[in-house]
């Protein structure tokens, strides 16, 4: 089993699903008393999320490859960032931690392939959602990314990161996300992407009928698989 070093702390609330399906995913393939091989930074997110307001990509990438090394240096095979939206600036990280990435766009990407969707709706921070990484990389698939207009846009962004990175799960904000959801199906999106690694722990799929991408759950099916290839 190969060892993968997670940065996380984006928020710890994922972070913590992260740790815990990753291991019950290695216990269920592996049986016995297996689990996974993991090294982690967490980040005190309040730092990142000053930096993500002030546009400062540069110094979140510094902070992330610098952290990173400090992963490979203590044995990481892989490199894993733990939310949707500090992928804007994957590649750099990658180049410069030195170690193969697992992507978590792209994982998903293989999932829309798979089940030969051609257009699909995209939720996330306003970062995640206003940034051409998801549309360029299904593109190259012949897949189309929706995503909603500038108010809903701004709901879904204050939704996680008033509530959701606190730990807070609203009946009403859950009402509203399906809502949008509801109003892009009308116009024939075939899936949903939760293009954030939040939003999963809010919206579940017996939520609504359109199929749903949870980035998180395809992101860590890949890692897990990556770390058990021979």
């Amino acid at each position: 089993m190969k060892t993968v070093g997670l940065l996380g702390g984006m928020s710890f609330e994922s972070t913590t699903e992260y740790y815990k399906k990753m291991n019950q995913l290695v216990q269920q393939k592996l049986g016995g008393s297996h689990s996974a091989q993991l090294l982690m930074y967490s980040f005190d997110y309040d730092e990142l999320e000053k930096l993500l307001e002030r546009n400062d990509w540069d110094k979140i990438t510094h902070r992330l490859v610098e952290e990173g090394l400090k992963l490979k240096q203590a044995g990481a095979s892989y490199i894993v960032l733990c939310a949707n939206t500090m992928h804007i600036v994957a590649d750099k990280v990658e180049h410069h931690v030195g170690l193969p990435l697992i992507h978590i766009a792209k994982s998903t990407r293989a999932h829309a392939v798979k089940h030969s969707y051609k257009k699909v709706l995209l939720l996330g921070t306003k970062y995640t959602m206003n940034h051409p990484m998801y549309k360029t990389l299904f593109n190259d698939e012949h897949i189309e990314i929706i995503t909603p207009n500038d108010d809903e846009k701004e709901m879904i962004h204050q939704t996680i990161y008033q509530e959701l990175i606190r730990g807070q799960f609203l009946d009403a904000s859950r009402q509203k996300l399906i809502k949008i959801i509801k109003k892009y199906e009308l116009k024939g999106i075939e899936a949903v992407i939760l293009g954030c690694t939040e939003i999963p722990l809010l919206i579940h799929q017996e939520d609504v009928e359109l199929p749903i991408l949870n980035t998180m759950e395809l992101h860590i099916r890949d890692i897990v698989n990556h770390m058990l290839e021979e």
